[in-house]
């Protein structure tokens, strides 16, 4: 099988000639990477499975409205770290978010988020809706170069509840999640419409068959309860499920976290695929408990956990690997994958290098139908 083809057959849930071996952010446009990084690009590039991910922009509010926009650096309480204030004005009044970042290139972090109190809400909502027509130029340019050797992931834009969760942050939505469920399911369904019609526009364009977004891991136990997981993710992201269906397409989910008390969840939404399905300690859920739970029914993508390929001993972590191939490549409907890039650092260790490229090696090795 070529890869596209790997692919597609462990998507949807068959057997393929072996178990594919995804790494997520390794691409032939990657351009050049630390010395010490760069073996593990070359080895992936060469015998892992590509899946792109295509991203065509879906704007700030879902919405292809101009907004006044001033952007502000000032220095920050935070040592070796400055202050990004970003005001939009909106018609109803000013909306605000300060951003710690990095000079230095450490990771961000959003101090205040735009939307506090309903009050911000009204002003959100002021800005009118203009569908945004996606620029799916780059989709097709890329498809072409990757030809066989894998596939192009079209993200949808982030989920619907996740749209609002990145303009309150998980504080506010968990406050509003208890004082303002109708202002939560007002917006979350404006966002859902907002994101249907900005799938509609991608499909009719010829973009495809695999589609994707991420978020849902913001509405999962400890932050939500699975209650509120059934409703403001599984009964609005079904919609999204339902129309790539109808054109013939699949949908792949990224979610990490704990998912055991909400794992079904997944299928009932309609997702065809799930990653990374994270194992204990991280996650809860081992390859052979997520297999038997539903492994009939969505294709795994995991669910090797990054931080054993930083720390583990290589003969052990070539072990661990071999077992998760072995409980999930029964029935087919697996791709073996980390829970996260190799570029969480700017360089690696020589220990991480020898994991990932192990990784690929065994996935090779075992995953042979």
């Amino acid at each position: 099988m070529t890869g596209r083809e790997r692919l597609l057959t462990a998507l949807r849930g068959e057997v393929p000639d072996r178990v594919p071996a995804w790494a997520w952010g390794i691409h032939p446009w990657l351009g050049e990477v630390h010395a010490t990084i760069q073996p593990v690009v070359d080895a992936w590039l060469t015998g892992g499975d590509l899946l792109i991910w295509w991203g065509g922009g879906t704007g700030r509010f879902g919405s292809a409205a101009e907004v006044p926009t001033e952007v502000e650096s000032r220095p920050s309480r935070l040592p070796d770290y400055d202050e990004r204030v970003t005001t939009w004005h909106t018609p109803a009044g000013d909306l605000t978010q300060i951003t710690y970042v990095s000079p230095a290139g450490r990771p961000g972090y959003v101090h205040k988020y735009p939307l506090e109190t309903p009050a911000d809400v009204k002003r959100l909502l002021s800005v009118p809706y203009e569908p945004i027509e996606p620029d799916v130029t780059s989709f097709f340019e890329r498809d072409r170069e990757l030809g066989e050797r894998g596939l192009m992931l079209a993200n949808t834009g982030i989920d619907p509840m996740y749209a609002l969760n990145h303009l309150t942050g998980s504080e506010t939505f968990a406050f509003w999640s208890v004082d303002e469920r109708a202002l939560v399911d007002e917006l979350i369904a404006i966002f859902l419409d907002r994101q249907l019609d900005y799938l509609r526009r991608l499909i009719a364009l010829g973009v495809g068959p695999v589609f994707g977004y991420v978020g849902p891991e913001l509405c999962i136990p400890p932050l939500q309860s699975p209650r509120d997981f059934e409703r403001w993710v599984v009964e609005p992201d079904r919609q999204i499920a339902d129309l790539i269906h109808d054109a013939g397409g699949l949908l792949l989910v990224h979610c990490h976290g704990a998912l055991g008390p909400v794992l079904e969840g997944f299928v009932r939404m309609g997702a065809d695929a799930l990653h990374p399905i994270e194992p204990p300690p991280m996650g809860d859920l081992t390859m052979a408990e997520a297999k038997a739970r539903v492994g009939d029914d969505l294709c795994i993508v995991g669910n090797i956990q990054h931080h054993e390929i930083e720390t583990m001993e290589p003969r052990r972590f070539r072990e661990l690997v071999a077992v998760a191939v072995r409980e999930g490549m029964p029935g087919g409907g697996l791709i073996l994958s980390p829970t996260a890039t190799p570029f969480g650092w700017p360089t690696m260790t020589d220990r991480a290098r020898e994991n990932w490229i192990a990784m690929l090696e065994v996935t090779l090795e075992v995953g042979q139908y």
